[in-house]
């Protein structure tokens, strides 16, 4: 298969939390939309005496075991899928996934599994739950990449961490525990623990950016504060200490070489089903059979901070927090305009607060933002003939892989 052929293809459909008033009366019409949105709450990946090591308190225990989708996590993607088929409703778009122009594709971890199937219980309750997903265990290219560096691997430059970070950092080990002078460093280091301060700055933000998250979690999970955070962090503090993990995400997996392995395939395959919905021909199966005009990726943080390396984008929104929440999507919307079809990138991100109450129906929910596109001259919408050029040329001579095509496994 070429990189010519892949590049012929259409891109997927994302569903927005609520379409906003600007939309709703502007003269774009919506003809396709793909969703890539991360999995919905889940627990730790490393159970809590793996993290004993880096706080003086032990860390709290979760209802289910790790890496995996929470109740809540489950009763939220059910509230947001509620919303979003309101959005799609008012965006012109299918409301449901049950008369097949909906199609949602998950990774096929067991988490990815489970939000697809809570995502869908909000979104189409009328019909059964069915969402196309490898068997678990088996690695899918369109999610993990073909031969990119996976989640423990990416690199940090060490001269990129800023003194906002930095003092960041030392406001999360207060946090971990209870104090960060030198000798209170040096007595949890004789006790055994590992400390941020004082060392590889590099390998402290990637080790800071887990931890923060998964506080984060907690906070999400609707833990009480003596549990999130030991008593010593409130809601604020969760909203800045998280930044690490944004910033973690930006310099280790947004960079153009770790976007490439990660997400080229992605985009790849992205670009094409944009392509196909715009009615040109493909070489290549697109993710979806013809006359699919929203499909929904079930993937990771990692998925989304490849993308926004790829395509150059930056969504930091200062009052929001976390870029890369449970239930946070990047939109890839196909719009007919004027002057032709063009690409428009928007984010949908659930703030902590609706998160932590497993609420998404009002507006001030989920922050919604368009994107400026900084391969298309920094314009929101994109003439579609330019993004397949500037996608093709981020994407460079990454291999693509079939990846989650119709004929995958489905449930």
């Amino acid at each position: 298969m070429t990189m010519r052929g892949i590049w012929l293809g259409v891109v997927l459909a994302l569903a927005a939390p609520v379409a906003s008033a600007a939309e709703a009366n502007s003269h774009e019409q919506v003809l396709a939309r793909i969703i890539l949105i991360r999995h919905g709450i889940r627990s730790p990946t490393k159970a809590p005496a793996d993290l004993a090591k880096y706080a003086a308190e032990p860390w709290p225990s979760w209802p289910v075991a790790p890496g995996q989708l929470t109740p809540h996590g489950i009763a939220t993607l059910r509230s947001l899928g509620q919303r979003m088929g309101k959005d799609l409703t008012a965006a012109g778009l299918p409301g449901d996934a049950c008369g097949g122009e909906v199609r949602v594709i998950a990774d096929s971890t067991p988490r990815n599994r489970a939000s697809a199937e809570a995502l869908l219980s909000g979104l189409s309750p009328q019909c059964a739950a069915k969402y196309q997903a490898f068997p678990a265990g088996q690695d899918d290219p369109l999610f993990r990449g073909v031969g990119g560096e996976d989640d423990d691997k990416g690199g940090i430059d060490a001269a990129a961490v800023d003194t906002t970070t930095r003092s960041t950092l030392a406001a999360l080990q207060q946090v971990l525990l209870g104090c960060h002078d030198d000798a209170c460093l040096k007595k949890a280091q004789a006790d055994g623990k590992q400390v941020l301060l004082g060392g590889d700055v590099a390998k402290a933000l990637k080790t800071a950016g887990s931890l923060a998250e998964n506080i984060m979690l907690a906070y999400a999970e609707g833990m009480p504060e003596a549990r999130y955070g030991w008593g010593r962090l409130d809601a604020a503090g969760v909203a800045r200490i998280i930044t690490l993990h944004n910033t973690s995400f930006k310099l280790a997996h947004a960079t153009p070489e770790a976007s490439r392995g990660r997400g080229g395939n992605m985009l790849a395959h992205i670009t094409a089903t944009l392509a196909q919905a715009a009615g040109q021909t493909t070489t290549v199966n697109p993710l979806a059979p013809p006359g699919t005009r929203v499909i929904i990726l079930i993937g990771h943080d990692t998925d989304l901070a490849a993308q926004a390396g790829l395509l150059g984008l930056d969504w930091h929104v200062a009052t929001k927090g976390d870029d890369f929440p449970p239930g946070g999507a990047l939109i890839y919307d196909l719009v007919g305009t004027s002057e032709g079809k063009a690409v428009r990138l928007s984010i949908a991100m659930p703030t902590l607060a609706a998160l932590r109450a497993g609420r998404m129906e009002a507006d001030e929910a989920v922050i919604r933002k368009r994107l400026t596109q900084a391969n298309c001259g920094k314009k929101a919408s994109c003439p579609l003939g330019t993004f397949i050029t500037s996608a093709r040329t981020a994407v460079g001579t990454a291999a693509a892989s079939a990846g989650n095509e119709p004929n995958a496994s489905s449930k």
